[in-house]
């Protein structure tokens, strides 16, 4: 059975921004990139892209490494992407995005099965699924500390 999900925008006071509600419980005010040091507390639609792609993975890590028996001492991720624009055309798309991700799990888990789950969850995740055959290059990078 297929799921639906709800983003509602709509338009605010001020031109060119616009408010967004997710799911109906957290919103977030968005406008395009050249504004953002205009709007204070604003995001960007390219912004929320990365973060939906990069908070994707981690959940699914989190949740393999759990199935896996491996306890997650901590889990932080960056995700950047390479966003180019045409001048001559105006057209504009991200390039390559990398998601950059650093787990700190206990002294002796083997760095090969986090390794495993983490290519799991880069391959489990339906956002980042969405670019497999586009342009885009999606690159990962996983940094394991043991403590």
């Amino acid at each position: 059975m297929a799921k639906q999900f709800k983003a509602t925008l709509k338009r605010t006071t001020v031109p060119e921004v616009h408010h967004i509600t997710l799911g109906g419980y957290q919103s977030a005010a968005v406008c395009a990139p050249p504004e953002l040091t205009n709007h204070p507390g604003t995001t960007t639609p390219h912004q929320l892209f990365l973060a939906s792609i990069g908070s994707c993975v981690n959940i699914i890590f989190e949740i393999a490494c759990g199935k896996g028996r491996i306890e997650v001492l901590d889990l932080t991720s960056e995700t950047i992407g390479d966003y180019e624009a045409d001048e001559e055309t105006q057209l504009s798309a991200f390039t390559a995005i990398y998601i950059n991700t650093k787990v700190t799990v206990p002294k002796g888990v083997a760095d090969k099965k986090v390794q495993r789950l983490f290519e799991i969850a880069v391959n489990s995740c339906p956002i980042g699924q969405c670019l497999v055959g586009s342009c885009v290059k999606l690159v990962e990078n996983l940094e394991i500390i043991h403590k």
